[in-house]
């Protein structure tokens, strides 16, 4: 006789509470469940404070605390009490997630979720020991809830939440999409304020990372006396450093159907709003700058490619900019001496170069704390600095907590404008005291010659300094060529004769191309770095060979690092050589890498196609606003929060809309023949080109685009349909642009009452300075 089996399903079977509870009175079940709780919990569990695990689980949730929690958790009422464009799910939705590729829906759907079996069979879903040592955490793939996610993705103490749940209540407004507007700007820095009073770690931003830092004015005195300053004579400065006899540059500005050519001479500004008037105005009127422009904003033409730019902090009134030009073809054949066939790896002869301090006027608007361009007084070159150590390759302000003051030197005169990193070609990097401009209502500016700087940091034997940065107002980090990296304390007096590192580590195998520190001081010996062969890596510097991660990215090396401090993560841009899809993808993508889970990357944005890689980026630590440039000479701005901030996965339309908006395109073409002749230009010689410096930037004419509006970000591949497979190129191709034509430069202002002015700098000389903070609601 045959056995029949019967089939079960595989459904999980649980009591139905209608009749689990059927017979029992309310006593009876009190005590069975009291009697049912577990004796104890998990180690971790226990070893976290109840009250604090509570009050993080209800911010996470609700972003309220009460009134007698806000001085513990130094998060500001007022401002967490505003509503955004986020909603807030409760805390019993645990069908969370993180903004990424995988929850992009295909063709209008959702991708379906694995099942609870396949989630178990994924990688990095087992919980971990808590005796296991980790140098990141494994990605979310089961379900959370909000609060967990958060604690999960940004820290479990209250100090690791807060900097990201005040930025999620602050910068997800609709106006805030894509640039940062005045009103949230001084919220937010009434908010950073406020927080700063009540002992936050994170106080006002511009201050966070060195306020602990106790710097004194003694070794700014020491650095000051150390160095010497000369003033060359006028023939010397404008036959050796500066350019005078640069031609003047064409520049086409306005409206598409409407657009003028302009003059822009050599270093001269020129404000762009004449090209964009309102109803009532005119283009042709340039004595007007009372009247309501669209655009409005400065051009100026340093005359060669922009290296660097750098703003000086601690400034309110007047903004002070430094912009680092490449040396011509001139100045590198007056050095004596050949360059080493290695350039990049050695040392190279010690030609002239120079730095122009141009000088920006401000006023207050009708938002209290927020300034902009008073566009009736001109920029002015108030200082060129002048130097022989060979190229500049990087310029930057040390990060003082406080402005030296008139009585923290024994001269008046040489009361500085602020302390100026500078690494150069020669190997070397160097500390200079920049003195304030002793007269700007001058026309001509103030040259001063850098005789011998106040601390010259000399690298080993066979390298050079390729990447500079600081970590604290006293402690300097650089990258060598050979993959090591240097930390200098500038405090220490034994320095000023003969400086050396405290600390060398050996951190990659080759050329380190960029340097970027964490704050605030809690987390600041964290540094990212990144070396020639794409390899980027987070170090601990208290612990550097233990704890370090590294991340192998087939692609072309980036100079700039950002680091968000509302997320305590590092955005660099990552271009297609490093894609699989070679075939299918033609952009560069911003990624992130939050500091507990640096090995993951979060897509944040993608460039548009064929527009080559980025090139520049540049973020501010007074909100979430980032911006990047391509080789196409495209400057595009988003907001990353609206990206990596967590939000509903089971409805896709709660989910906030990240956008990218394209701030300005830039086109340039080089002078024809019948063009030299008219400018009075002889014909460019037939010279064998420098492979490693590249040729001088020729003569051209410009032209701005403008007036775009911000697309949705979508960064996951989707699925072409046959209309445009048909369309389809044959084979994948790279975009080639002119050397004049890419974004070389991109900061923005670092003053919190300024925080909206940013400057921009391309290959062919020209520099753009915009406030693009606006009052839109």
């Amino acid at each position: 006789m045959s056995e029949y089996r019967t089939r079960r399903s595989g459904r999980q079977r649980k009591a139905n509470p209608k009749y689990a509870n059927d017979g029992w009175d309310k006593e009876t079940l009190r005590v069975l469940r009291a009697s049912s709780e577990s004796s104890g919990s998990s180690p971790d569990e226990a070893s976290r404070p109840e009250e604090s695990q509570e009050k993080i689980t209800r911010i996470a949730r609700d972003g309220e605390v009460s009134s007698n929690e806000v001085d513990n958790v130094s998060v500001d009422t007022p401002v967490l009490s505003q509503s955004s464009d986020v909603e807030t799910p409760d805390e019993d939705d645990e069908d969370m997630g993180m903004a990424s590729d995988e929850d992009e829906p295909e063709n209008g759907r959702p991708r379906p979720r694995p099942t609870p079996q396949a989630q178990r069979r994924m990688p990095g879903t087992d919980v971990v020991n808590a005796t296991t040592r980790s140098r990141g955490l494994a990605p979310i793939r089961d379900r959370g809830a909000k609060h967990s996610i958060y604690s999960y993705t940004f820290g479990p103490d209250v100090e690791d939440l807060q900097d990201v749940l005040r930025a999620r209540d602050t910068w997800l407004k609709g106006r805030d999409a894509t640039l940062p507007s005045r009103l949230t700007l001084s919220v937010a820095l009434n908010q950073s304020d406020t927080s700063g009073q009540h002992g936050s770690q994170t106080a006002t931003a511009g201050r966070s990372k060195h306020c602990a830092s106790n710097v004194s004015d003694s070794w700014i005195d020491s650095v000051l006396s150390h160095q010497i300053l000369t003033q060359p004579q006028d023939l010397e400065l404008y036959e050796k450093y500066f350019l005078r006899h640069k031609p003047s540059h064409s520049v086409v500005l306005g409206p598409f159907d409407r657009q003028q050519q302009y003059t822009l001479d050599y270093c001269s500004p020129l404000d762009f709003g004449w090209a964009w008037p309102k109803s009532g105005g005119s283009a042709d009127d340039q004595a007007s700058y009372s009247g309501e422009r669209y655009h409005q904003g400065w051009l100026i033409n340093v005359g060669e490619r922009v290296n660097c730019l750098t703003w000086a902090p601690q400034h309110e009134g007047v903004q002070y900019l430094a912009v680092a030009t490449r040396c011509t073809s001139a100045q590198r054949h007056l050095a004596a001496g050949k360059e080493d066939l290695r350039p990049a790896f050695h040392p190279s002869p010690l030609f002239p170069s120079a730095i122009q301090i141009w000088a920006f006027s401000t006023k207050e608007t009708d938002i209290p704390g927020v300034r902009t361009f008073a566009m009736n007084l001109k920029p002015k070159l108030v200082m060129v600095v002048c130097t022989e150590w060979g190229n500049i390759r990087a310029v930057k302000w040390c990060p003082l907590d406080h402005p030296p003051t008139q009585n923290s030197t024994s001269d008046s005169k040489s009361t500085p404008l602020g302390l100026l990193g500078i690494l150069s070609a020669d190997g070397c990097a160097h500390i200079l005291g920049i003195p304030c401009p002793p007269n700007q209502s001058s026309s001509s500016p103030t040259a001063f010659k850098a005789e011998r700087a106040g601390l010259c940091m000399r690298p080993p034997n066979d390298t050079v300094f390729t990447s500079l940065t600081f970590a604290t107002s006293s402690d300097l980090i650089l990258g060598a060529a050979d993959g090591s990296i240097h930390l200098f304390d500038l405090t220490d007096a034994s320095n000023y004769t003969q400086p050396h590192s405290y600390m060398t580590h050996q951190l990659h195998n080759t050329y380190v191309t960029s340097l970027c520190t964490a704050d605030p001081v809690s987390i600041t010996p964290l540094i990212a770095s990144m070396s020639a062969n794409g390899d980027l890596a987070l170090t601990d510097l208290r612990s550097p060979t233990q704890d370090k991660i590294s991340i192998n990215h087939a692609c072309l090396p980036t100079r700039d690092i950002y680091y968000a401090p509302f997320t305590r993560s590092f955005i660099i841009g990552l271009d297609r050589v490093g894609s699989t899809h070679l075939d299918a993808q033609s952009a560069t993508y911003l990624v992130c890498h939050h500091l507990r889970q640096f090995h993951m990357g979060l897509r944040v944005a993608k460039l548009p196609d064929h527009t080559g890689a980025a090139t520049a980026l540049a973020g501010s630590h007074h909100h979430p606003c980032i911006l990047v440039g391509n080789a196409k000479g495209q400057v595009h701005s988003t907001n990353y929060l609206r990206k990596v901030l967590p939000y509903r996965r089971a409805d896709h339309s709660k989910a906030l809309g990240a956008y990218l908006q394209k701030i300005c395109e830039y086109d340039w073409r080089p002078f024809s023949v019948q063009e030299r002749a008219e400018q009075g230009l002889p014909e460019p010689e037939s010279e064998k080109i420098d492979l490693f410096h590249g040729h001088d930037s020729r003569p051209g004419v410009s032209r701005f685009h403008e007036g775009f509006k911000p697309e949705k970000i979508q960064v996951g591949n989707m699925p072409e349909t046959k209309k445009k497979a048909q369309k389809k190129d044959a084979g994948a191709g790279e975009p080639i642009f002119e050397e004049e034509h890419a974004v070389t430069a991109l900061e923005w202002n670092p003053n919190p009452s300024c925080a909206g002015i940013a400057a921009m700098g391309w290959g062919s000389g020209i520099v753009r300075v915009q406030d693009l903070a606006h009052d839109m609601e």
